[in-house]
Order: C-alpha cells, then structure tokens, then sequence
C-alpha cells in the first residue's frame, strides 16, 4: 500500500459521512491534511503536487489511486441537483499503518471540516493560504508556502504588539 492509499484509506474509513466522499471531497481533504502537515510537521503527508487549477487545488492522483487500487471502488451517482457526482468508498475494513503524527493532523482535517455543508467546505479550502496567496495555475510547494505562511503571521502578530 503506497503513502497516498494509506490516507485515502484512513479518510475513508473515519469520514462519518461516506455518501458526501465524491472524488472533489476526498481530493480536497487530502490537501488539506498535506497543508496542516506543513504547518505542523514541515512536510506533506503525501508526495502529490498540487495545482491550483480553476477547481481550487486539485489533481488527478486520487482518482486515479482510487481506480487502480485492490482498496477502493467507485460509485456513480447524481447529486441533489441532479449532477453526476462520482464517490470513492473502501471495498473493506483494512489497516492503513500511519504514523500517529498524521493520523492526529487526518483527525484534526476530518473535526474541523465534517460538518461543513459542500459549499462552506469549497470556500474554506479556498480561504487557506496556499490557495489564496497563489494565482490559478500555479504549482503549491505547501512546505515552502506553510513556512511563508508562518513568518507572516509570526510578523503581524508582532506589529500588532
């Protein structure tokens, strides 16, 4: 099992709510545990490079992860508005060997964002740094733009001493 099935895995597995994992989903929160690793652990818990592409960060890796691993199945459906919408679900119960420094940073992205209706989801992904400091198109070095992140902030905390 590589690094980025082994989080699919676990999100997929935790996510309370199965049926809101479409491919848009899980892509986002898997950038979102790669950003909040940064922050913390000053490294990506996958190896993705992610795009800012008309979508917000995206890439393809997930979907296509999903679709060649023994782990996942994919599911077509539509959505409320009568959109396809295409969820990546766990064929079984399967141990994905983390370290418990991502599994905290995976818990923490699955807390802060489970309760969040699609579109608050979307916008919140768009507010975080990476996303809002760069231009569509753009690759995102998380580790770069997270230390980035973390000196200005460091900066206008201390002006506003």
């Amino acid at each position: 099992m590589n690094k980025l099935e082994a989080v699919m895995l676990y999100l997929c597995q935790n996510y309370p709510y199965e049926h809101e994992l479409s491919n848009s989903r899980l892509t986002k929160l898997v950038y979102l545990s790669d950003w909040f690793n940064c922050l913390i652990n000053e490294k990506q818990i996958s190896d993705i490079s992610w795009i800012f592409n008309h979508y917000g960060p995206y890439v393809d890796d997930v979907m296509k992860t999903a679709e060649y691993s023994k782990y996942f199945e994919i599911e077509y459906q539509k959505n409320f508005y009568g959109n396809s919408k295409t969820l990546i679900k766990c064929k079984e119960n399967q141990s994905s060997f983390l370290p418990e420094e991502e599994i905290s940073v995976l818990d923490f992205v699955i807390k802060k964002t489970d309760r969040m209706y699609y579109n608050d989801f979307i916008d919140y992904v768009y507010s975080t740094y990476p996303v809002h400091s760069k231009h569509r198109y753009s690759t995102l070095d998380l580790i770069s733009l997270a230390n980035e992140f973390k000196t200005e902030s460091l900066k206008q905390s201390n002006e506003n001493r």
